[in-house]
């Protein structure tokens, strides 16, 4: 291929990947991030004008690799590799879910709904001396992880295909595409389930250092479970997607409510992108410090409309 085919190539899928950016623009109504080209990495930068920074470093680069056939990521020192596009993912949910602080190398990390596990893909990668836990029981869901597992070659992953729930055993399941299935009494089909402490009996019995918590409202079901654990295990923490509705109210709602009946949790609900319920013990300083200091929903929907009419 000589030069000018090659440049050509190039320039096409410069084009591309910017407008898979633009269309992950198009999904939020107030912005506080943008694409900047660094050599052929695509990086992508945060403002802080809607109150959300996180505390460490978080610059999330991708450019897609012809030889893996993936999207290559790097965040910091690690690096990892994903077969769908990380635009989405980079801004609205690791983003969100790490923003009181991120997975350490030794890190024991539940990802119960990883879903595309392009989150689940960075914490393997940052706790490569420990463990990710992957719960997942859609066999969509669980065949694609199982595809990107192997494609980074880690060996500290362990896929678990069951749901984290109240009860273990057998559950209605209704799948649904966009990492939207649930646990449903009507669902078309059943799945297995699992609950923390067999979790943490089977797969963990060092602990659990970090839960990262997507599934569809039923984490409303294991609100205690985790408020316990937590309790109980000073130095763990857990981020929980709570924009779910769950009968006539959202799912944050029901956690904090549920959260606050136990004097050693220090949590908060946080970043309007993806609705998060963040939960600490007081003893771990600083993530609970860093819960206490960070803008709240509704503080970050009054800077979403600010922004919104700055813009208008």
């Amino acid at each position: 291929m000589d030069k000018e085919l090659i440049n050509k190539f190039l320039g096409k899928l410069e084009k591309e990947t910017i407008d898979q950016f633009q269309e992950v623009e198009k999904l939020f109504c107030s912005r506080d991030f943008y694409l900047k080209q660094v050599g052929d990495w695509f990086a992508i930068k945060f403002a802080p004008n809607l109150g959300y920074m996180p505390i460490w470093k978080y610059e999330p680069m991708t450019r897609y690799s012809f030889q893996h056939k993936a999207w290559e990521c790097k965040i910091g020192k690690y690096r990892f590799l994903t077969s769908a596009c990380p635009f989405f993912e980079f801004v609205c949910e690791l983003r969100g879910y790490t923003l009181p602080g991120t997975v350490n190398s030794d890190f024991v990390v539940v990802d119960a709904g990883p879903w595309n596990a392009i989150s689940g893909m960075y914490f393997s990668a940052a706790a490569d001396k420990g463990k990710v836990l992957f719960l997942e029981p859609d066999k969509q869901s669980v065949d694609f992880i199982a595809t990107d597992i192997d494609k980074n070659k880690f060996t500290n992953c362990k896929l678990i295909r069951k749901a984290i729930y109240s009860k273990s055993g057998e559950v209605g399941f209704k799948h649904k595409p966009g990492g939207a299935s649930s646990i449903n009494d009507f669902g078309a089909t059943t799945v297995q389930a699992i609950t923390l402490n067999d979790l943490v009996v089977g797969y963990a019995p060092d602990g659990i250092d970090f839960f990262k918590i997507d599934i569809e409202g039923a984490e409303t079901e294991i609100a205690d479970d985790i408020a316990t654990y937590i309790s109980e295990n000073p130095s763990s923490w857990a981020a929980i997607a709570s924009y779910h509705q769950v009968g006539d109210v959202r799912a944050s709602s029901i956690l904090e409510a549920r959260f606050a009946k136990y004097p050693d949790l220090v949590f908060k609900t946080a970043y309007p992108y993806h609705e998060t319920t963040f939960v600490a013990n007081v003893k771990n300083e600083v993530v609970a410090g860093n819960i206490k200091k960070m803008t709240s929903f509704a503080v970050g929907w009054k800077a979403i409309d600010k922004d919104m009419e700055q813009r208008s």
